[in-house]
């Protein structure tokens, strides 16, 4: 099977860096898995809507992890600027460490309301005439409040399309030795694109949740300060085949031979 040179390129790199076996994590927060792996490849941490790597969008994950793929993040176009503030303070609540700041994170949908503060429901709508994504907002009478924030469908197509054309989602099994932890990356799969209209059904149709996030950082550089101030678009990995086709894929996940398989 064609692999262009990029793939090719990146290929070679897993393949070293599986060689190596264990490697030890370079931090302890939630994405270490992926952190760890892009220093191996010599790249520094961003949070760009770019792909990370000649045109590639790695994406990292613990064997028999049941976390989402996150696809992309990007914020509310209108009506306000940053629109998110004025969410949060009209349905957020406060935060039990720093009482004078609200925070507010939820699961948004296309196919359901979730309840917000029990006070409220959300839900996400796309306007195809519009091309815009709005969030609704009602009582719990399920009556309409407001559907003012929107994203634009121009805003997720750029971050889509630009940054997850090409995918490698890479699997790694982590151990933890005097509480240090270190993975070994076993498992590669190169996913393309279907398009942006199949990204936009699945939305639709609740395939693609939205998470609404705007939580306050409670350590680091971050302690007090508002984080993931976004929306974020994830899907579940059983149903990374419905967004994404398989290129090519690699197991190790028993010895230190490449054994590649369509």
């Amino acid at each position: 099977m064609y692999v262009d040179e990029n793939i090719h390129k990146f290929l070679e790199e897993f393949k070293r860096i599986n060689k190596k076996g264990y490697i030890k994590s370079v931090s302890k927060s939630f994405g270490s898995v992926g952190l760890t792996f892009e220093k191996e490849l010599g790249k520094s941490a961003d949070s760009l809507y770019f792909p990370d790597y000649y045109g590639i969008e790695i994406k990292c994950s613990n064997r028999f992890s049941n976390y989402p793929l996150f696809l992309f993040t990007c914020a509310f176009d209108g009506p306000t600027f940053p629109e998110i503030n004025r969410i949060v303070e009209k349905y957020g609540w406060y935060d039990k460490d720093y009482i004078d700041k609200k925070v507010l994170f939820t699961k948004l949908n296309c196919s359901k309301k979730v309840i917000i503060n029990d006070k409220y429901k959300f839900s996400f709508e796309l306007d195809e005439v519009e091309r815009k994504g709005y969030l609704l907002v009602y009582d719990l009478h399920d009556n309409l409040l407001e559907r003012e924030s929107f994203v634009y469908f121009d805003s997720m197509y750029n971050h889509l399309c630009l940054k997850l054309n090409i995918l490698a989602y890479v699997n790694a099994i982590k151990k933890t030795i005097n509480k240090i932890d270190y993975f070994r990356y076993y498992d590669v799969t190169i996913f393309k694109l279907k398009g942006f209209d199949t990204f936009l059904n699945l939305l639709k149709n609740g395939v693609i949740d939205i998470g609404l996030i705007a939580r306050i950082g409670k350590s680091g550089n971050d302690k007090g300060r508002y984080r993931n101030k976004n929306l974020v678009f994830q899907i579940s990995k059983k149903n990374i085949n419905l967004l994404f086709d398989k290129v090519y894929s690699a197991n190790n996940d028993v010895n230190y031979n490449f054994t590649p398989f369509k």
